[in-house]
């Protein structure tokens, strides 16, 4: 039975910022999902599954034994040879596989001109016809619409080893998961069901954590109250014994003042056991306080520095909008300084075409603009990590607060070698929003974002007041954020 063991795994790439602490979870047969933050550590967490990565302390086991779990990275910039092998693969599994995905075997001849969404679909099933024991997807419905979810859920659940899918696709998890491991402050947690029901049982957690905070708080004042109470009154005691020998004449230091003195220092000493014994409840109620894992909660509203565009029209495009060679339909379009437009339609109809035209057609200032590529890569990443590392510090520091809005630690980001996807994506919207900007391009900005991170960026879309431009499948967003929908065809836009 296929099965995943780990046992008090740590792991970090520096010594300064340790990633994985203390790890153990085990996993059987059927789907778990894995989610957390971005940069929280699931995909160093898939790479010490898979054996890329080495722990530094503890041990991973994949059973059965020997075995090379399949990994479904993020990215699907490469037509690898096991994707050439499935779409020339005859065998009736494979040819069901693909009509289950709604693959064509003849479209892999033009893979640079296919949508990402359209390449995840053929990623997935590569690995799902050599039927892996254990099967690891890294935000398997990046990029996918409505109906290539379903259609990738379909194929998902006829899968009988053990998975394991980090995503920030609340559906797909309650849809398809049995168990969830949360990856936080450097924690892993196990909790039972999908998304939601796990999401339930740690917000009550915290809950429960947070009363027992306040209360162990609130007891930490009141001790250090006492304490700083019991030793100004002995302060005072000191003070006061003190100018009653200096006035006391040479004669009065008989039995009356020796008894005084007694008693002056039997009262002290009482009072040095009562602070030495509430000194030693502090320092307890102190440690079961450090002791709660509660962790920071990066994020908060986002406001943009904006300047009305100058003109009516920043867009006007008339012309064909072509993929690669291949001219896919002709537009006659403008955008306006306070639209706010989705983009719909299913994938490979043109839609980031259409978005790359009319980015390419804006009479913007280039400062004035922000777009965002559906997909980012490891190139894009390490150039924006290395323009923010060299930006001056109020402008560094203007940038980095952003991307701690959106949810991204700006310390760990910077002492970073390679972001993360999600991190990366974050931090472009940074440099972007760290001026103002008349239009904004967004080609699916969640893709690769956490959970969290999409409430507040939606949040922050609804107050911006430009023109905003989206392709999104996530409805929620688009539903609060954009008030026209132009609907993208084989035949063409409908606006």
């Amino acid at each position: 039975m296929p099965a995943i063991h780990l046992s008090d795994v740590s792991f970090s790439y520096t010594s300064a910022v340790p990633i994985i602490t203390d790890c153990s979870f085990d996993l059987g047969p059927g789907w778990t999902g894995l989610v957390g933050a971005n940069g929280s550590g699931k995909s160093t967490l898939l790479g010490l599954i898979t054996g890329e990565l080495t722990p530094d302390a503890g041990s991973v086991a994949v059973e059965p034994a020997g075995l090379s779990p399949t990994l479904c990275p993020q990215r699907v910039d490469d037509l690898t040879p096991e994707i050439e092998s499935f779409a020339l693969d005859w065998d009736r599994d494979a040819v069901r596989l693909r009509a289950k995905l709604d693959l064509d075997a003849s479209a892999i001849d033009r893979w640079a001109t296919l949508s990402p969404g359209e390449r995840k679909r053929w990623q997935i099933g590569a690995a799902l016809v050599a039927n892996p024991d254990v099967l690891l997807l890294d935000e398997p419905t990046n990029h996918l619409d409505a109906e290539a979810r379903g259609l990738l859920s379909g194929a998902l659940k006829e899968f009988s080893g053990c998975g394991v899918i980090v995503s920030h696709d609340r559906a797909m998890l309650n849809d398809l998961t049995e168990s969830t491991l949360r990856v936080v402050g450097g924690r892993v947690e196990s909790w039972n069901g999908g998304y939601d029901s796990a999401r339930e049982g740690w917000q009550m957690r915290d809950a429960q954590l947070l009363e027992r905070h306040e209360k162990l708080r609130n007891e930490q004042k009141k001790l250090a109250r006492r304490i700083a109470d019991q030793r100004r009154k002995s302060q005072q005691k000191d003070a006061e014994r003190i100018r009653e020998r200096r006035s006391a004449g040479i004669h009065d230091l008989d039995t009356r003042g020796t008894a005084a003195s007694y008693k002056h220092e039997r009262g002290q000493k009482t009072g040095a056991q009562t602070v030495f014994s509430m000194t030693n409840s502090l320092a307890r109620v102190t440690s079961d306080i450090e002791a709660i894992p509660f962790d920071k909660q990066l994020g908060g509203p986002i406001s943009f520095d904006f300047e009305p565009a100058p003109k009516e029209f920043l867009i006007r495009y008339d012309g064909p909008v072509t993929a690669g060679d291949r001219e896919l339909f002709d537009v006659d379009i403008g955008v306006r300084r306070g639209d706010r437009i989705r983009i719909s339609g299913p994938n490979g109809a043109g839609k980031t075409s259409l978005v790359r035209a009319l980015v390419n057609a804006a009479s913007v200032p280039e400062d004035r603009l922000l777009y965002l590529a559906q997909e980012t890569t490891a190139a894009d990443a390490a150039s924006w990590l290395g323009t923010v590392r060299a930006l001056p510090n109020d402008e560094r520091g203007r940038v980095m607060s952003i991307v701690a809005l959106l949810g991204a630690g700006p310390g760990a980001l910077l002492a970073s070698d390679q972001p993360s996807p999600g991190e990366a994506r974050k931090l472009a919207m940074a440099l972007g929003l760290g001026t103002p900007r008349w239009l904004l391009v967004l080609d699916e900005p969640t893709n690769h974002l956490d959970i969290d991170a999409i409430e507040r960026l939606q949040d922050g879309l609804v107050t911006y007041p430009g023109a905003l431009i989206t392709i999104t499948h996530d409805d929620a967003l688009a539903d609060a954020v954009t008030e026209r929908t132009w609907r993208v065809s084989p035949e063409g836009v409908v606006a």
